[in-house]
């Protein structure tokens, strides 16, 4: 994702590098209720948790394309002010709004990460909540943010409406618990990568699962990587993620996997160094994560006549607010030796 133009501008994804083989989904064919495309991203959801979305063909879709593509400039611009004035935005742990510079967190091996992000709230740019103090970059392009939001709501609502119907729930009940205008731990996050040396390249973002329930990512350069389902987690098994004109890579998050007893995949994902000449490019991205309703239910969904199966006798029920488990997961990725095991916000105590 996005344009034409934007690809245009790096070079080339290369083609000898080993690549996911991810469900390419059409919104147009979603939105008129196509019985194929809706089972392809069922199966996506539950084989890979990760998808793409061709936005194409539909307005809504052209719409957050444009969007987005404008977004990219807003980035740039934001990082251009540099950390000194970015630190000014920076909030302690266990926040994660705000400026977070380069070595916020650690990878793997215990090294630095490599990348800076800059994290807002859903709540501040629609106005549900008092607005946060941001950089000036951010606060001229709010009414611009504020409408990438709403159609990324739109778009992640049709996803949960599709799945929905899969699982045999009642129609809209995943959307229910993330309505657009109430109180959430939904956020949109820029985030950029510069080039590592070619000597020392490494991964930038140390392999996890996303805390919420879907994540819109749009970036043009590679670097995401995920593991497939099934492979462990050696170094050869990562697959990159390959970025596509007119699509958004869509992935699930713990939420979805906790909610349908585990029917809907979470799946692990990093990010490392672009592939081939890319390398050489400053990489930008955009994401928005939706995430449930501040006091929603963390509780399993296994309602009368769903595919969901209640808790069985000795296994956990996770009897918490989705506000509680988004604290419970950043404390344990945030302090894990191996972030990736902090992946499924088990075992944290919570003060």
């Amino acid at each position: 994702m996005p344009t034409e133009n934007l690809f245009a501008s790096v070079p080339p994804f290369p083609v000898d590098v080993p690549i996911a083989r991810l469900s390419t989904i059409s919104l147009e064919k979603l939105l008129a209720l196509d019985e194929k495309e809706s089972a392809k991203l069922f199966d996506g959801c539950k084989k890979d948790g990760f998808f793409l979305l061709d936005l194409r063909g539909v307005p809504i879709g052209l719409s957050l394309i444009a969007v987005v593509e404008e977004l990219f400039k807003v980035n740039k611009t934001l990082f251009d002010e540099g950390p000194e004035e970015l630190g000014k935005y920076t909030f302690p742990p266990p926040g994660i709004l705000g400026y977070n510079a380069f070595g916020s967190t650690k990878v793997e091996s215990g090294l630095p990460d490599r990348f800076e992000w800059y994290c807002m709230s859903q709540d501040d740019i629609l106005g549900t909540a008092a607005p946060a103090p941001n950089p000036a970059s951010i606060e001229t392009n709010r009414t611009i943010l504020n409408s990438f939001v709403k159609a990324s709501h739109y778009i992640a609502s049709q996803v949960l409406l599709q799945l929905d119907r899969h699982l045999r729930l009642p129609e809209g009940t995943l959307e229910s618990r993330q309505k657009l205008h109430e109180e959430s731990g939904s956020i949109i996050r820029l985030l950029k990568y510069p080039p590592q040396p070619e000597s020392d390249r490494r991964t930038s973002l140390f392999g996890h699962t996303d805390v919420g329930t879907v994540t819109l990512l749009f970036n043009v350069l590679g670097g995401l990587q995920i593991l497939p389902a099934g492979s462990e987690n050696k170094e050869e098994n990562w697959r990159y993620v390959k970025p596509q004109q007119g699509c958004v890579i869509v992935n699930l998050g713990d939420t979805m996997r906790e909610w349908t007893g585990g029917i809907l995949r979470s799946n692990i994902h990093r990010v490392t160094f672009p592939p081939g000449e890319q390398g050489d490019f400053t990489r930008y991205s955009l994401a928005y994560l939706m995430r449930a309703e501040s006091g929603a239910s963390m509780k399993r969904l296994a309602l009368k006549g769903s595919l969901i199966e209640p808790v069985k006798q000795g296994e956990e029920e996770i009897e918490i607010t989705a506000d509680e488990w988004v604290s419970r997961k950043t404390a344990l990725a945030r302090s894990a030796k191996d972030p990736a095991s902090a992946r499924d916000g088990r075992g944290a105590q919570t003060s």
